[in-house]
Protein backbone atom coordinates (compact mmCIF):
# COMPACT_ATOMS: atom_id res chain seq x y z
CA UNK A 1 0.00 0.00 0.00
CA UNK A 2 1.19 3.33 -1.15
CA UNK A 3 1.36 6.41 1.80
CA UNK A 4 0.85 9.67 0.45
CA UNK A 5 2.22 12.94 2.52
CA UNK A 6 -0.42 14.80 3.50
CA UNK A 7 0.44 18.70 3.64
CA UNK A 8 -1.70 20.75 6.18
CA UNK A 9 -0.79 24.06 5.14
CA UNK A 10 0.10 25.55 8.71
CA UNK A 11 2.33 27.61 9.31
CA UNK A 12 3.95 25.89 12.07
CA UNK A 13 5.15 23.48 9.86
CA UNK A 14 8.61 23.28 9.58
CA UNK A 15 9.47 26.02 11.93
CA UNK A 16 11.55 25.77 14.68
CA UNK A 17 10.26 26.94 18.20
CA UNK A 18 11.67 30.27 17.35
CA UNK A 19 10.52 30.51 14.14
CA UNK A 20 6.88 29.81 16.13
CA UNK A 21 7.56 32.48 18.36
CA UNK A 22 8.67 35.41 16.22
CA UNK A 23 5.36 34.75 14.27
CA UNK A 24 3.41 34.74 16.68
CA UNK A 25 5.04 38.06 17.75
CA UNK A 26 5.16 39.43 14.53
CA UNK A 27 1.41 38.59 13.38
CA UNK A 28 0.19 39.46 16.79
CA UNK A 29 -1.42 36.20 17.06
CA UNK A 30 -2.93 36.02 21.28
CA UNK A 31 -0.94 38.56 22.24
CA UNK A 32 -2.28 40.01 25.69
CA UNK A 33 -0.55 43.24 26.27
CA UNK A 34 0.79 46.75 24.40
CA UNK A 35 3.86 48.37 24.93
CA UNK A 36 3.88 52.26 23.51
CA UNK A 37 7.78 52.81 23.06
CA UNK A 38 10.56 55.78 21.77
CA UNK A 39 8.81 59.20 21.80
CA UNK A 40 6.47 58.32 19.43
CA UNK A 41 4.70 55.87 21.99
CA UNK A 42 4.62 53.62 18.83
CA UNK A 43 2.09 50.40 20.31
CA UNK A 44 4.17 47.01 19.96
CA UNK A 45 2.11 44.23 20.85
CA UNK A 46 3.82 41.42 22.93
CA UNK A 47 2.71 38.18 25.23
CA UNK A 48 3.30 38.94 28.94
CA UNK A 49 4.30 35.48 29.45
CA UNK A 50 7.17 35.59 27.28
CA UNK A 51 8.38 38.84 28.73
CA UNK A 52 8.21 37.71 32.21
CA UNK A 53 10.14 34.29 30.95
CA UNK A 54 12.84 36.38 30.24
CA UNK A 55 12.84 39.93 32.50
CA UNK A 56 12.00 39.72 36.51
CA UNK A 57 10.89 43.31 36.26
CA UNK A 58 8.24 42.37 33.52
CA UNK A 59 7.34 39.52 35.93
CA UNK A 60 6.85 41.82 38.92
CA UNK A 61 5.24 44.33 36.51
CA UNK A 62 2.39 41.61 35.66
CA UNK A 63 2.47 39.60 38.55
CA UNK A 64 3.13 41.46 41.28
CA UNK A 65 1.29 43.00 43.88
CA UNK A 66 0.15 46.22 42.04
CA UNK A 67 0.15 44.59 38.32
CA UNK A 68 -0.35 46.62 34.96
CA UNK A 69 -3.59 46.25 33.57
CA UNK A 70 -3.51 49.01 30.42
CA UNK A 71 -0.90 50.02 28.29
CA UNK A 72 2.72 50.26 29.04
CA UNK A 73 4.77 53.13 28.06
CA UNK A 74 8.48 52.99 27.93
CA UNK A 75 8.98 56.33 26.68
CA UNK A 76 12.81 55.93 27.09
CA UNK A 77 13.79 53.32 25.07
CA UNK A 78 13.30 53.81 20.70
CA UNK A 79 11.41 51.11 18.75
CA UNK A 80 14.54 49.99 16.99
CA UNK A 81 15.98 49.02 20.43
CA UNK A 82 13.07 47.39 21.86
CA UNK A 83 12.57 45.04 18.85
CA UNK A 84 16.05 44.32 19.54
CA UNK A 85 14.91 43.10 22.94
CA UNK A 86 11.91 41.51 22.03
CA UNK A 87 14.23 39.30 19.20
CA UNK A 88 16.34 37.68 22.25
CA UNK A 89 13.54 37.53 24.52
CA UNK A 90 11.11 35.56 21.67
CA UNK A 91 14.42 33.67 20.16
CA UNK A 92 17.73 34.03 22.36
CA UNK A 93 19.20 35.43 19.43
CA UNK A 94 21.08 39.03 19.90
CA UNK A 95 22.83 41.31 17.34
CA UNK A 96 25.26 43.54 19.54
CA UNK A 97 27.26 46.78 17.44
CA UNK A 98 28.78 49.42 18.43
CA UNK A 99 25.72 51.87 16.79
CA UNK A 100 23.49 49.48 19.22
CA UNK A 101 25.78 49.01 22.49
CA UNK A 102 24.68 51.94 24.30
CA UNK A 103 20.77 51.66 23.48
CA UNK A 104 20.99 48.04 24.39
CA UNK A 105 23.03 48.17 27.76
CA UNK A 106 20.30 50.65 28.98
CA UNK A 107 17.52 48.41 28.38
CA UNK A 108 19.24 45.22 29.61
CA UNK A 109 20.10 47.36 32.69
CA UNK A 110 16.77 48.55 33.17
CA UNK A 111 14.75 45.26 32.78
CA UNK A 112 17.93 42.67 34.33
CA UNK A 113 18.71 41.13 31.20
CA UNK A 114 21.67 40.03 32.41
CA UNK A 115 22.39 37.70 29.18
CA UNK A 116 22.35 40.85 27.10
CA UNK A 117 24.02 43.07 29.57
CA UNK A 118 27.10 40.19 29.29
CA UNK A 119 26.87 40.43 25.72
CA UNK A 120 26.73 44.37 25.58
CA UNK A 121 30.32 44.42 27.62
CA UNK A 122 31.89 41.68 25.15
CA UNK A 123 31.75 44.53 22.20
CA UNK A 124 32.39 48.01 24.60
CA UNK A 125 35.28 45.96 26.03
CA UNK A 126 36.54 45.82 21.87
CA UNK A 127 36.28 49.32 22.05
CA UNK A 128 38.30 50.16 25.47
CA UNK A 129 41.32 48.72 23.51
CA UNK A 130 41.17 51.83 21.60
CA UNK A 131 41.10 55.58 21.80
CA UNK A 132 37.73 55.70 22.71
CA UNK A 133 38.54 54.46 25.72
CA UNK A 134 37.42 57.29 27.33
CA UNK A 135 33.63 56.69 26.38
CA UNK A 136 33.67 53.39 27.48
CA UNK A 137 35.28 54.49 30.90
CA UNK A 138 32.19 56.27 31.02
CA UNK A 139 29.39 53.72 29.78
CA UNK A 140 31.10 51.41 32.88
CA UNK A 141 31.38 53.70 35.35
CA UNK A 142 27.60 54.62 34.67
CA UNK A 143 26.25 51.15 34.31
CA UNK A 144 28.27 49.58 37.28
CA UNK A 145 30.77 47.11 34.79
CA UNK A 146 33.75 47.14 37.14
CA UNK A 147 35.80 45.40 34.91
CA UNK A 148 35.07 47.11 32.22
CA UNK A 149 35.92 50.30 34.20
CA UNK A 150 39.50 48.20 34.78
CA UNK A 151 40.44 47.47 31.25
CA UNK A 152 39.15 51.01 29.81
CA UNK A 153 41.60 52.74 32.77
CA UNK A 154 44.69 50.44 31.91
CA UNK A 155 43.88 51.11 28.39
CA UNK A 156 44.26 54.74 28.83
CA UNK A 157 47.18 54.50 30.86
CA UNK A 158 48.90 52.62 28.07
CA UNK A 159 47.83 55.03 25.86
CA UNK A 160 47.22 58.27 27.59
CA UNK A 161 47.55 60.65 25.03
CA UNK A 162 45.62 59.87 22.43
CA UNK A 163 42.50 58.50 24.91
CA UNK A 164 43.14 62.10 26.55
CA UNK A 165 43.01 64.09 22.93
CA UNK A 166 39.93 62.12 22.26
CA UNK A 167 36.38 64.01 21.75
CA UNK A 168 35.01 61.34 24.56
CA UNK A 169 37.16 62.40 27.27
CA UNK A 170 35.95 66.24 27.36
CA UNK A 171 32.80 65.36 28.49
CA UNK A 172 34.10 62.61 31.08
CA UNK A 173 32.09 63.51 34.71
CA UNK A 174 34.30 64.99 37.33
CA UNK A 175 34.59 61.73 39.21
CA UNK A 176 36.44 60.15 36.14
CA UNK A 177 38.47 62.73 35.49
CA UNK A 178 39.86 62.25 38.86
CA UNK A 179 40.22 58.61 38.69
CA UNK A 180 42.61 59.19 35.81
CA UNK A 181 44.81 61.79 37.57
CA UNK A 182 44.89 59.58 40.61
CA UNK A 183 46.93 57.00 38.40
CA UNK A 184 50.13 57.08 39.24
CA UNK A 185 50.99 55.44 35.85
CA UNK A 186 50.43 57.70 33.37
CA UNK A 187 52.22 57.57 29.89
CA UNK A 188 52.67 60.89 29.03
CA UNK A 189 53.91 64.01 30.23
CA UNK A 190 53.30 65.99 33.08
CA UNK A 191 52.57 68.51 30.82
CA UNK A 192 49.84 66.91 28.36
CA UNK A 193 48.31 65.58 31.74
CA UNK A 194 47.68 69.27 32.69
CA UNK A 195 46.67 70.95 29.17
CA UNK A 196 43.78 67.86 29.07
CA UNK A 197 42.74 69.15 32.50
CA UNK A 198 42.73 73.05 31.08
CA UNK A 199 40.92 71.98 28.25
CA UNK A 200 38.45 69.86 29.81
CA UNK A 201 38.08 72.47 32.63
CA UNK A 202 37.24 75.32 29.40
CA UNK A 203 34.43 72.78 27.58
CA UNK A 204 32.62 71.98 31.59
CA UNK A 205 32.33 75.92 31.09
CA UNK A 206 31.23 76.13 27.54
CA UNK A 207 28.57 73.75 28.51
CA UNK A 208 27.39 75.44 31.59
CA UNK A 209 26.97 78.23 30.09
CA UNK A 210 29.96 80.57 32.13
CA UNK A 211 32.63 82.42 30.92
CA UNK A 212 36.09 80.47 31.28
CA UNK A 213 37.79 82.86 33.57
CA UNK A 214 40.96 81.63 35.96
CA UNK A 215 38.20 81.65 38.81
CA UNK A 216 35.46 79.83 37.22
CA UNK A 217 37.81 77.09 36.19
CA UNK A 218 39.39 76.93 39.50
CA UNK A 219 35.52 76.46 41.32
CA UNK A 220 34.61 73.90 38.52
CA UNK A 221 37.91 71.61 39.09
CA UNK A 222 38.01 71.94 42.82
CA UNK A 223 40.22 69.02 44.57
CA UNK A 224 41.00 67.21 41.10
CA UNK A 225 43.57 70.07 40.85
CA UNK A 226 45.82 68.44 43.04
CA UNK A 227 46.40 65.45 41.07
CA UNK A 228 48.52 67.42 38.89
CA UNK A 229 51.98 67.25 39.13
CA UNK A 230 53.04 71.30 38.72
CA UNK A 231 56.38 70.75 40.23
CA UNK A 232 57.39 68.32 36.95
CA UNK A 233 55.24 70.50 34.42
CA UNK A 234 57.76 72.37 31.41
CA UNK A 235 58.30 75.47 33.33
CA UNK A 236 57.61 77.73 30.00
CA UNK A 237 54.28 76.23 29.53
CA UNK A 238 53.69 77.22 33.44
CA UNK A 239 54.65 80.44 33.28
CA UNK A 240 52.72 81.32 29.91
CA UNK A 241 49.56 79.18 30.09
CA UNK A 242 48.54 79.00 34.20
CA UNK A 243 50.71 81.00 36.45
CA UNK A 244 48.79 84.08 34.44
CA UNK A 245 45.30 83.28 34.73
CA UNK A 246 44.20 83.10 38.22
CA UNK A 247 43.65 79.20 38.10
CA UNK A 248 46.38 78.84 41.18
CA UNK A 249 46.68 81.23 44.06
CA UNK A 250 49.55 83.60 44.55
CA UNK A 251 51.37 81.45 46.81
CA UNK A 252 50.40 78.04 45.14
CA UNK A 253 52.41 79.92 41.91
CA UNK A 254 55.18 80.99 44.00
CA UNK A 255 55.61 77.68 46.08
CA UNK A 256 55.94 75.87 42.25
CA UNK A 257 58.56 78.08 41.34
CA UNK A 258 60.58 77.27 44.54
CA UNK A 259 60.15 73.60 43.97
CA UNK A 260 62.41 74.22 40.65
CA UNK A 261 65.36 74.91 43.73
CA UNK A 262 65.04 71.33 45.72
CA UNK A 263 62.35 72.60 47.63
CA UNK A 264 59.43 70.24 48.69
CA UNK A 265 55.92 71.92 48.82
CA UNK A 266 53.07 69.96 50.38
CA UNK A 267 50.27 70.83 47.81
CA UNK A 268 51.86 69.41 44.86
CA UNK A 269 53.85 66.16 44.93
CA UNK A 270 57.20 66.51 43.11
CA UNK A 271 57.61 62.83 41.70
CA UNK A 272 56.75 62.11 38.13
CA UNK A 273 54.46 59.39 37.45
CA UNK A 274 55.86 56.23 36.75
CA UNK A 275 56.04 53.90 33.44
CA UNK A 276 52.89 51.93 33.18
CA UNK A 277 54.64 49.32 31.54
CA UNK A 278 56.30 48.53 34.53
CA UNK A 279 53.12 46.88 36.06
CA UNK A 280 52.99 44.08 32.87
CA UNK A 281 54.40 41.04 33.06
CA UNK A 282 57.00 40.06 30.88
CA UNK A 283 56.41 37.46 28.34
CA UNK A 284 58.78 35.75 25.02
CA UNK A 285 58.29 33.23 22.58
CA UNK A 286 61.48 31.75 21.56
CA UNK A 287 62.41 30.56 17.99
CA UNK A 288 65.06 28.28 18.68
CA UNK A 289 65.88 24.65 19.89
CA UNK A 290 69.46 24.63 19.41
CA UNK A 291 72.43 26.42 18.50
CA UNK A 292 75.81 26.32 16.21
CA UNK A 293 78.61 24.24 17.77
CA UNK A 294 80.47 27.39 15.58
CA UNK A 295 80.61 30.92 16.05
CA UNK A 296 80.71 32.92 12.85
CA UNK A 297 80.98 36.54 11.77
CA UNK A 298 78.27 39.03 10.35
CA UNK A 299 79.22 41.85 8.14
CA UNK A 300 75.49 41.89 6.47
CA UNK A 301 71.80 43.23 7.85
CA UNK A 302 70.24 40.32 9.83
CA UNK A 303 66.38 40.63 9.22
CA UNK A 304 63.23 38.36 9.67
CA UNK A 305 59.77 39.00 9.43
CA UNK A 306 57.28 38.17 12.31
CA UNK A 307 53.16 38.29 12.89
CA UNK A 308 51.69 38.26 16.35
CA UNK A 309 48.00 36.68 16.58
CA UNK A 310 46.99 39.03 19.53
CA UNK A 311 47.84 42.53 19.86
CA UNK A 312 50.92 43.11 22.00
CA UNK A 313 53.73 45.69 23.19
CA UNK A 314 57.36 44.52 21.41
CA UNK A 315 59.68 45.06 25.01
CA UNK A 316 62.64 43.55 23.40
CA UNK A 317 64.42 41.20 21.08
CA UNK A 318 66.92 38.31 22.34
CA UNK A 319 69.83 37.63 20.42
CA UNK A 320 72.52 35.14 20.82
CA UNK A 321 75.56 37.68 22.46
CA UNK A 322 79.24 37.97 20.85
CA UNK A 323 83.07 38.97 22.08
CA UNK A 324 83.11 40.77 25.15
CA UNK A 325 83.66 44.16 23.54
CA UNK A 326 81.17 46.67 23.30
CA UNK A 327 79.67 47.04 20.15
CA UNK A 328 76.90 49.35 19.07
CA UNK A 329 73.98 47.86 17.72
CA UNK A 330 71.17 49.11 15.32
CA UNK A 331 67.80 47.84 15.65
CA UNK A 332 65.38 48.64 13.19
CA UNK A 333 61.29 47.59 12.99
CA UNK A 334 59.57 47.80 9.92
CA UNK A 335 55.81 47.69 8.86
CA UNK A 336 54.59 46.66 6.50
CA UNK A 337 55.25 48.99 3.95
CA UNK A 338 58.80 48.83 4.52
CA UNK A 339 58.57 52.25 6.54
CA UNK A 340 60.73 52.43 9.30
CA UNK A 341 59.37 53.43 12.71
CA UNK A 342 61.54 52.57 15.24
CA UNK A 343 65.33 53.02 14.68
CA UNK A 344 67.16 52.28 17.89
CA UNK A 345 71.33 52.36 18.89
CA UNK A 346 72.82 50.73 21.57
CA UNK A 347 76.25 49.50 22.76
CA UNK A 348 76.12 46.34 24.67
CA UNK A 349 78.79 45.02 26.68
CA UNK A 350 78.13 41.10 26.96
CA UNK A 351 80.09 38.06 27.73
CA UNK A 352 80.64 35.57 25.46
CA UNK A 353 78.36 32.27 25.36
CA UNK A 354 75.49 30.17 23.79
CA UNK A 355 72.94 32.11 26.11
CA UNK A 356 70.45 34.50 24.32
CA UNK A 357 70.73 37.91 25.90
CA UNK A 358 67.83 40.11 26.06
CA UNK A 359 68.07 43.69 24.82
CA UNK A 360 65.49 46.13 25.59
CA UNK A 361 63.74 48.87 23.36
CA UNK A 362 63.75 52.19 25.08
CA UNK A 363 60.31 52.15 24.73
CA UNK A 364 57.24 49.69 23.88
CA UNK A 365 56.47 49.28 20.55
CA UNK A 366 52.78 48.50 19.91
CA UNK A 367 52.26 45.32 17.34
CA UNK A 368 49.16 44.82 15.63
CA UNK A 369 47.49 41.67 15.24
CA UNK A 370 47.57 39.98 12.12
CA UNK A 371 50.31 42.47 10.78
CA UNK A 372 53.31 41.60 9.26
CA UNK A 373 56.38 43.99 10.40
CA UNK A 374 60.07 43.55 9.62
CA UNK A 375 62.91 43.37 12.35
CA UNK A 376 66.71 44.77 11.19
CA UNK A 377 69.93 44.52 13.26
CA UNK A 378 73.31 45.56 11.55
CA UNK A 379 76.42 46.51 12.99
CA UNK A 380 76.70 43.16 14.13
CA UNK A 381 80.05 42.20 13.49
CA UNK A 382 81.59 40.02 16.41
CA UNK A 383 81.88 36.79 16.92
CA UNK A 384 78.77 35.04 17.64
CA UNK A 385 76.70 31.79 17.79
CA UNK A 386 73.57 31.36 16.43
CA UNK A 387 70.12 29.57 16.69
CA UNK A 388 69.25 26.67 14.69
CA UNK A 389 66.26 24.24 14.27
CA UNK A 390 64.19 27.41 14.96
CA UNK A 391 60.35 27.17 14.92
CA UNK A 392 58.76 28.45 12.45
CA UNK A 393 55.36 29.68 14.85
CA UNK A 394 55.90 29.53 18.35
CA UNK A 395 53.61 30.62 21.42
CA UNK A 396 54.71 31.84 24.64
CA UNK A 397 54.63 29.39 27.41
CA UNK A 398 52.86 31.45 30.20
CA UNK A 399 50.11 33.64 27.76
CA UNK A 400 48.07 32.97 24.80
CA UNK A 401 50.18 34.88 22.07
CA UNK A 402 51.64 32.79 19.14
CA UNK A 403 54.33 34.59 16.59
CA UNK A 404 54.60 33.92 13.24
CA UNK A 405 57.98 34.17 11.51
CA UNK A 406 59.09 34.74 7.47
CA UNK A 407 62.01 35.01 5.60
CA UNK A 408 63.19 38.58 4.90
CA UNK A 409 64.67 39.54 1.39
CA UNK A 410 66.29 42.54 3.41
CA UNK A 411 68.21 39.61 4.74
CA UNK A 412 71.95 39.41 3.76
CA UNK A 413 73.40 37.59 6.50
CA UNK A 414 72.29 34.32 7.87
CA UNK A 415 68.93 35.05 9.60
CA UNK A 416 65.87 32.90 7.80
CA UNK A 417 62.93 31.16 9.74
CA UNK A 418 65.11 27.86 10.40
CA UNK A 419 68.32 30.06 11.82
CA UNK A 420 69.93 33.11 12.90
CA UNK A 421 70.97 35.70 15.67
CA UNK A 422 66.98 36.30 16.76
CA UNK A 423 66.84 34.09 19.60
CA UNK A 424 63.37 35.71 20.60
CA UNK A 425 60.94 38.43 21.56
CA UNK A 426 60.06 39.61 24.74
CA UNK A 427 56.84 41.47 25.29
CA UNK A 428 53.98 42.32 27.40
CA UNK A 429 49.80 42.28 26.36
CA UNK A 430 47.58 44.86 27.42
CA UNK A 431 45.08 43.08 29.31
Amino acid sequence: MAFCEIKTGDWRDDMTLSDCMMHMLKNEIMCDVTLRVGEGRIPIKAHKYMLASRSPVFHTMFEGSMPETGEIAIPDIEESTFNDILAYIYTDNLAVTNSNVTELLYASDKYMLSKVKRECEKTLKRTAMSNHAAKTLQTAYKYHLPDLLQESLQHIELNTKACLLSEHSLVLPKELVDIILKSDYLNCSETDVCQFLLKWTKAQCVSQGIESTGENMRNLVGQTLYQIRFPVVDMDFFSKDIANIDFLSRDEIIAIYRSQYGIKISNFTNDKRRDPFEKKQLHTVTRYNDFSQIYFESDGTEALIFQADTDIWLRGVNLFPYNSDDTEITFKILDETNEEFIVHKTEIDCDYGREARLIKLPKPVQILSGKEYTITTQNYRKNMYYGIMCNHSDKASDCDVSITFKNSPMCTGISNVDQGQFAGFTFSVET
